[in-house]
């Protein structure tokens, strides 16, 4: 007789026919050092170069922030407050964070959540309402995707950064039903942005608002760091900002920026904002800090771009096909599960880490080798990665299956990849 966990055994059947003898359960769920936001690490007593980190300015260490948040420890414990935001959980710390994130994006208002995960999907949940309408970019965080399928409106997905599908969807639809178009500022496996110019006239044209969750922007592009909107000169024109504090904050949470108007409604009626904690105070104060120095050390921000351009230009002098990224994600596609078997050989012969990526975050049969730079790294760390990633493709076919998969990924349209199954798992 079936039982609710028939799902599990098909699942890793499906994954093990698509990745065959590549497939490592040991590799995808390796285990790290707390220490992994730095460039070398050890592990087990040997060293490794680490080029796997989502801590892009290096301020998950620094002395200024760890000492922010130790300095709460100290006084009020790990976890608290140990309420949610409506009821003890708001505290003067909470309101100068959103106060700064506000003025850092020229909003009137932000909110901040303990998860971004929750900003995000809650976001979308709460917003779209019965008889409005959600459209969701394909290549699109997995929790965007999700507060598509947890709001009471409609929801629709379009072609990864295809405008033209998106445009079709829009013209559709009554010009006075009330839209959002959810996307990410920068896509998360495959580096590359979204057209925000285009979207804003879209967003105006049809009569929509415009909600962009720049987790991988923020800190990285711009000339004050401020992310995909001041990369493109549409600050003013994206009606909700999201974003996460796990990335260039170095930190943990997640938060909303945006109109007062909005922003006191998501207060009230988000799950992910009424019915959780609040930040860990440690985590506010430690924030409050790292937002301080983000803005405060541009030169942070030019030596990750200058490891970036260097990886990036060995990668393609090397033949490989690594796309358009534009932010600090870089990645080579490959077929099957073969980025496990390139990463495991990175670790075990080089001494070097990079993060694999399989299915769902990423169309079905194929598989992707990550890497993040940080502005910790040196130029010498990202040539050592480079030789070592050429050495690897003589040993395995890694970039003869780079040029096919990389097609693939271009043109893989909504419900055939990373949607299959109605799902994006995409991890940010």
């Amino acid at each position: 007789m079936p039982d609710i966990f028939d799902k599990c055994d098909e699942f890793w059947n499906r994954i093990k026919k698509v990745t065959g003898d590549h497939f490592d359960p040991d590799v995808f769920f390796r285990q790290f050092p707390v220490t992994n936001c730095l460039p070398n690490v050890e592990i087990e007593g040997t060293e490794y170069l680490q080029i796997a980190t989502n801590d892009y300015l290096g301020l998950a260490t620094h002395p200024e922030v760890v000492k922010a948040g130790t300095d709460i420890c100290s006084v009020s414990g790990v976890g608290t407050p140990l309420g949610a935001r409506p009821l003890t959980g708001n505290t003067a710390m909470h309101l100068k964070l959103e106060a700064d994130l506000a003025k850092f994006r020229g909003t009137e208002a932000s909110l901040v959540f303990n998860l971004g995960l929750g900003a995000m999907s809650g976001t979308v949940a709460c917003m779209v309402g019965r008889k409005e309408r959600v459209f969701v970019d394909a290549y699109a965080h997995g929790c965007l995707h999700d507060g598509a399928r947890l709001c009471k409106g409609e929801a629709s997905w379009f072609g990864h950064n295809d405008m033209d599908d998106l445009e079709s969807q829009l013209a559709a639809c009554p010009l006075e039903q009330p839209k959002l178009i959810a996307v990410d500022g920068v896509y998360g496996m495959t580096g590359d942005l979204a057209p925000l110019p285009h979207l804003v006239e879209l967003k105006n044209k049809y009569n929509a608002q415009l909600f962009v969750d720049d987790a991988h922007g923020t800190g990285v592009l711009g000339d004050n760091g401020r992310g995909t909107p001041e990369h493109f000169g549409v600050e003013d024109e994206v009606d909700l900002h999201g974003g996460t504090f796990a990335k260039s904050f170095g930190t943990f949470g997640g938060y909303i920026c945006g109109n007062k108007r909005a922003l006191d409604f998501i207060k009230f009626v988000s799950p992910g904002f009424m019915l959780t904690k609040a930040l860990p105070g440690c985590m506010t104060n430690a924030t409050i800090k790292s937002l301080e120095l983000m803005q405060s050390m541009p030169e942070r921000r030019h030596q990750l771009w200058e490891n970036i351009t260097i990886l990036r230009e060995g990668l393609r002098n090397a033949g490989f096909n690594i796309g358009d990224p534009k932010g600090a994600v870089t990645s080579i596609f490959t077929r099957g599960a073969m980025a496990l078997t390139a990463v495991r050989m990175l670790m075990e012969d080089y001494k070097i880490v990079v993060n694999p990526v399989m299915y769902p975050a990423v169309p079905y049969g194929t598989s992707i080798i990550r890497m993040t730079a940080s502005a910790l790294h040196t130029p010498e760390d990202m040539q050592r990665l480079v030789d070592a990633i050429v050495d690897v493709s003589t040993r395995i076919p890694l970039l003869e299956g780079n040029e096919a998969a990389a097609s693939k990924v271009a043109t893989v349209m909504p419900g055939a990849g990373i949607t299959s199954a109605g799902s994006n798992g995409s991890a940010h």
